[in-house]
């Protein structure tokens, strides 16, 4: 894999290839990219990318903020991300849904294929598999 350096252009080139499609195609962008891992920062969507190589690219949110409970609701994170997952909401309202049930930051590990939605502190936390397509 040659050496790319992150920028903000790059990462929407690769969600654009992916619109329309299931999130694993988003994630199989990224990881062509060099993208190891990223974290989301739910009530503003702050987004930070890391590659491979160690290099950061912090996006700052492009969406209004969320607001994040302070109660997790296990429950509830199960469900958005089901309904998410089936095509049933769109990104915005997963955002809100989960912001709701408490979660405040979520980290996409691309290695690993999880990822792992955090609650108001890191006792509380959910993990979901990212299919391989």
């Amino acid at each position: 894999m040659e050496n790319i350096t992150l920028t903000e252009d790059l990462i929407e080139s690769a969600e654009r290839r992916a619109a329309g499609q299931p999130y694993p195609y988003l994630v199989k962008n990224l990881k062509s990219l060099g993208i190891d891992n990223y974290v989301v920062k739910v009530c503003n969507r702050k987004r930070t990318y890391t590659a491979t190589n160690g290099e950061k690219l912090v996006i700052s949110g492009d969406l209004d903020e969320v607001d994040c409970e302070e109660t997790f609701e296990l429950e509830k994170v199960k469900a958005a991300v089901k309904r998410t997952q089936e095509g049933l909401t769109d990104y915005t309202t997963f955002l809100r849904e989960i912001g709701a049930a408490g979660i405040h930051t979520y980290v996409a590990d691309l290695t690993g294929m999880k990822v792992i939605y955090q609650g108001p502190n890191s006792e509380y936390e959910y993990e979901e598999i990212i299919p391989e397509i």
